[in-house]
């Protein structure tokens, strides 16, 4: 993804907070730019999750 303002490519990450219920996750993916540090949270799965997702349908 990229940053609008600065138009970098941007880093990814996760952070991590205790559940505050059942449904709750405990994280919130986001991307954050290295030169201006802003970040956009997503709800999309990281690397991971899409390979496990891919070799679960094999």
């Amino acid at each position: 993804m990229l940053c609008k303002d600065c138009m970098i490519v941007m880093k990814t990450g996760t952070e991590y907070y205790p559940k505050k219920n059942i449904k709750d996750k405990g994280y919130k993916r986001f991307y954050k730019c290295k030169k201006c540090g802003d970040k956009i949270y997503t709800k999309e799965p990281n690397f991971q999750e899409c390979m496990k997702k891919f070799m679960g349908k094999l």
